[in-house]
């Protein structure tokens, strides 16, 4: 399959996944999404002034960030490969979308400023670990895994860990300190 094409669909399927996110905020969920989650003043009150311990905010984060990475590994040693890649580009859409929208009915356009310094600086350590691994999924057998890309994703999932949990709370309660 030619470079091109697989960034195109790749492109396409975050873009319908992200309509469909905001869409799905927006028709279904619109009252749950204005009532409730990370967007609530009270739940954003708490949080600005909570102290985070770092070492066990790193171990929760070590399982809910890993687990979803080796699941992909696993699934993406199957026939099933390209459709994971196309599908989890989809999921990321959906996420996003529904996220962005969940913090512009609440928040307006600090609710997007939010998502922004919520994802930022982890989320381009994440983003390049699951690129990696499925761009390679999706161009297989034309690519060749090996040990340079296994020690990039697990440099790169290192500092979207360590970013997390040790710099997000920190850039999150400066912000929140703000409103």
């Amino acid at each position: 399959m030619r470079i091109e094409r697989a960034k195109q669909y790749f492109a396409a399927a975050f873009m319908a996944g992200f309509i469909g996110g905001i869409l799905f905020a927006n028709l279904t969920v619109r009252d749950y999404v204005t009532t409730s989650g990370i967007f609530n003043p009270y739940f954003l009150k708490q949080y600005a002034q909570s102290e985070i311990e770092g070492g066990e905010y790193l171990l929760y984060l070590s399982g809910i960030r890993l687990v979803p990475l080796f699941l992909i590994v696993l699934l993406g040693q199957t026939r099933v490969r390209k459709l994971l890649s196309v599908a989890a580009f989809l999921w990321a859409g959906f996420s996003a979308g529904t996220v962005v929208c969940a913090g512009i009915l609440n928040m307006g356009i600090q609710g997007v400023v939010f998502w922004v310094i919520a994802m930022v600086p982890q989320f381009l350590f994440y983003a390049l670990a699951y690129l990696m691994v499925l761009w390679y999924f999706f161009i297989y057998p034309q690519s060749r895994w090996n040990l340079g890309k296994t020690v990039a994703v697990l440099v790169f999932m290192a500092a979207g860990l360590i970013t997390e949990a040790y710099i997000n709370p920190i850039l999150m309660q400066m912000f929140l300190n703000t409103l």
